[in-house]
């Protein structure tokens, strides 16, 4: 049964009689016809008014609950809540004009998702009463709220010199119109303000990047529902970064948020790429610029991300001076159109660990790497997975590789012993991971001290490269375990 709550006062006049109901509550549904009733007999009922209805994310953001005061009289209601990220082809969520004997209920929640909630009275014999001619339909969404809409076509790095990102100490919000070409030929600085760009989940934005960064001085910064273009990037590829922290160095702040002097990231406020496609990546995807900034989270989920160079020598994520604590890989492709420099690493974090770090704000007990769902190709061929002088390989930290299909890349028979740092200090977990390398299964990757799951996948993953960032697998049992980037797998 579901559960019902009035809340506040409602007055009722019914037969010329004021009726007065306080604080009615109820639990498992209408236990006293008598009291629901309330003597509301013979009517055509109305639904919930919008402004009644209570939404609640959980904290977790995992759920959403839906509640609303009992109307008397009623039977009963029809709900239904749908996903309308594109308003054309509504996704119902859960059961579809669900019959509901209580005025609470609880669904799965989405990040970054507009819903529309569908609540409609239902009629009750007993008392004659007919079920509402109208549902109420309320529109709602968990987006950051936007702090300024840029229109189609501007040049990102125009618009922000004239307007430039304020100080603030919540975070904010550019959107990116749906479908809407932009270009960037410089910097765009965020300073010390945490922030969002943000295109359209179903229509991307388009972004084409010929030269600049996005430039952090030490705050969260998300890059969401973009597909970025580097393939004319014309600038230093060994200066410039899709995010390049400020190497104006605020030592000041650094005293500040850690004992230790780094500008400290809070995990709260993540570093991020989601729901992007990145091509013709020829420069760093984050440089912390040889400075001590330590990153709490640091996040590439639902993501496409494409090189194509031969000749860039440096780790595509780069922390030469600075740190961080959670680096995470989910649900993404990593891939170059070419067979890479030999030092082109993954990630490379040159030096200390988590524990250098020591940040008054906030405990930092370990480090984790995650990599989990997702597939790499030829994402360096021939160079290191990870590299490191102490990060990711403390007793403390965790390292994680599941369901990943990886492709010539890294070295041959070296992806996961690199990822270890060639030792087993870390905690380390791996499950049905398929590797394949020069058209054969590698079995340096299972030796000791690498992949010692024993659910590791042999076969080809028969994974082709189609170009534009677009991949087909036809391997059976990848296929069956579901593993790689879910992209690439055909609906169940």
């Amino acid at each position: 049964m579901n559960k019902c709550t009035l809340f506040k006062r409602e007055t009722y006049t019914l037969t010329g009689v004021a009726m007065l109901f306080l604080f009615v509550s109820c639990i498992d549904g209408y236990q006293d016809d008598d009291v629901w009733s309330a003597g509301v007999e013979n009517v055509t009922l109305g639904s919930p008014a919008v402004e009644d209805v209570i939404i609640t994310p959980s904290a977790d953001g995992s759920k959403l609950t839906i509640e609303w005061p009992v109307v008397m009289g009623a039977g009963g209601y029809e709900f239904s809540l749908y996903i309308v990220d594109d308003p054309d082809n509504p996704v119902v969520v859960g059961e579809e004009k669900q019959i509901l004997d209580g005025c609470t209920v609880e669904r799965e929640m989405r990040e970054d998702t507009y819903y529309k909630i569908v609540i409609r009275t239902l009629g009750n014999e007993k008392y004659n009463n007919k079920e509402a001619e109208t549902a109420t339909e309320i529109a709602y969404n968990n987006l950051l709220p936007v702090t300024a809409i840029i229109p189609n076509g501007t040049n990102l790095t125009e618009y922000f010199a004239a307007d430039p990102i304020p100080e603030s100490s919540t975070e904010l919000c550019y959107e990116l119109e749906a479908g809407g070409k932009y270009t960037m030929d410089g910097n765009i600085p965020i300073g010390m303000t945490s922030v969002t760009f943000r295109g359209n989940k179903v229509n991307h934005a388009n972004l084409t990047i010929t030269n600049g960064s996005f430039l952090n001085s030490g705050a969260g910064l998300v890059l969401k529902f973009m597909d970025i273009d580097c393939s004319s990037f014309d600038g230093d590829v060994t200066s410039n970064a899709i995010m390049l922290m400020d190497s104006n160095f605020d030592e000041t702040a650094a005293a500040s948020l850690s004992s230790n002097g780094y500008i400290v990231i809070p995990t709260t406020s993540p570093v991020a790429i989601q729901s992007c496609e990145i091509k013709g990546l020829k420069q760093y995807l984050f440089y912390d610029n040889g400075k001590k900034y330590a990153i709490g989270t640091f996040l590439i989920k639902d993501c496409i991300i494409g090189q194509n160079t031969s000749t860039f020598n440096q780790a595509t994520i780069r922390f030469r001076s600075g740190m961080v604590k959670d680096l995470t890989m989910i649900g993404s492709t990593f891939y170059n159109e070419v067979v890479g420099h030999s030092s082109n690493r993954i990630c490379q974090i040159s030096s200390g660990h988590v524990g250098s770090v020591r940040p008054t704000m906030e405990v930092w007990a370990n480090g984790s790497m995650t990599i989990t769902h997702s597939t790499f190709y030829q994402f360096p061929k021939g160079a290191q997975s990870f590299n490191s002088n102490g990060a990711m390989g403390q007793s403390t930290d965790k390292v994680t590789l599941q369901n990943c299909i990886i492709v010539d890349s890294g070295e041959e028979g070296g992806f996961v012993r690199r990822l270890r740092r060639g030792n087993k200090t870390a905690i380390f977990t791996a499950g049905n991971n398929s590797y394949w390398y020069n058209g054969a299964f590698p079995s340096g990757e299972i030796s000791s001290g690498r992949d010692e799951s024993g659910t590791h996948i042999e076969t080809d993953p028969q994974l082709t490269y189609n170009g534009n960032g677009q991949f087909t697998l036809n391997g059976a049992e990848q296929i069956s375990k579901r593993v790689g980037d879910p992209r690439w797998l055909p609906v169940e």
